[in-house]
């Protein structure tokens, strides 16, 4: 099954995604920048809904979609099943980025292609989320990445969503306040994911930090997401917006850098700031900051102290 080719896709610009229940009387209010820096949001039908509570957050969504505007966040949707995504692909997505799919593997992941394989449909992005069993394995990551290449939909996926919560929900563990994702049993799994889909060009983004009243951790978790490559961070709270837009801002050093990387006449081989820089093995780090800078900015530049003696 070969899916249509949506228009590019940056997943920069997912920064800090949102999650709001669909059961929430205000998402006409909350999709057209209630919060004007937020970047992104994830209106949810999945766990954030109960089962009882399903026909209301349907009904919600039904009402608001036609009122949101151009302008505001991306607003994409978290489907709680193939059924349930039928059913939202009848409503108003005209300013719909794309849909959440939740608890992907290779099983089931068909048989929500088979309900977005209508050409009207072609704009809508997906954004598989690993957070299954299977997202422990090797080989069930490989297979699923496979599959994705191989069924020609890879355009189409906007990024994979590594969901922190439901892998810790595996393990029988749960995240411990003031540690970050790589400070446990996450950091095995996100070195995992970062290596079956990474070099095959896909995207991923960082699990939610739950505790929503330590920025100290979370801006070190941020640092860490950078580290492994990761792009896009959940957050649960608007208070963690700051800080993970804070966190995307570039350092000067690296820009210098990375311009200097992706210069038209840059050396093999260089110096710059104590670093070697070298075009060849660079370049991709290089291409993600400059995309960095342009979307969240660059940090003041160090205030460097005389030393008297």
């Amino acid at each position: 099954m070969t899916a249509p080719t949506p228009t590019p896709f940056d997943p920069w610009s997912l920064g800090a995604s949102l999650y709001a229940p669909a059961t929430r009387p205000d998402l006409a209010e909350l999709g057209n920048g209630r919060w004007p820096d937020l970047t992104s949001l994830i209106y949810c039908t999945e766990d954030a809904v109960r089962e009882e509570d399903l026909p209301l957050a349907l009904s919600n969504l039904r009402a608001a979609l036609p009122h949101l505007g151009p302008r505001g966040p991306l607003r994409l949707i978290r489907v709680r099943n193939p059924h349930v995504l039928r059913e939202v692909l009848t409503m108003d997505l005209r300013d719909v980025t794309g849909f959440v799919l939740p608890k992907i593997h290779a099983g089931n992941l068909p048989d929500y292609l088979r309900e977005l394989h209508r050409p009207e449909h072609a704009h809508l992005l997906i954004f598989p989320t690993l957070e299954t069993r299977e997202a422990l394995s090797e080989t069930h990551m490989t297979a699923l990445r496979d599959q994705i290449v191989g069924t020609g939909v890879q355009a189409r996926v906007g990024g994979l969503r590594i969901g922190g919560n439901d892998l810790m929900h595996a393990l029988g563990v749960r995240r411990t306040p003031g540690r970050t994702a790589y400070e446990g049993p996450l950091e095995r799994v996100i070195s995992l994911l970062c290596s079956v889909f990474k070099p095959a060009g896909f995207a991923l983004s960082s699990p939610v930090y739950e505790v929503h009243g330590d920025p100290a951790t979370l801006a070190r978790e941020v640092q860490q997401d950078l580290e492994y490559g990761l792009c896009g961070k959940t957050i649960i709270h608007p208070a963690q917006l700051p800080t993970v837009l804070r966190g995307y801002a570039v350092h000067p050093h690296d820009l210098q850098e990375a311009q200097a990387i992706l210069a038209p006449d840059a050396p093999a081989v260089f110096s710059m700031n104590g670093r070697m820089c070298e075009p060849a093995t660079h370049t991709r780090w290089a291409r993600d900051i400059l995309t960095r800078a342009g979307r969240y900015g660059t940090l003041p530049e160090p205030q460097s102290e005389a030393l008297h003696f």
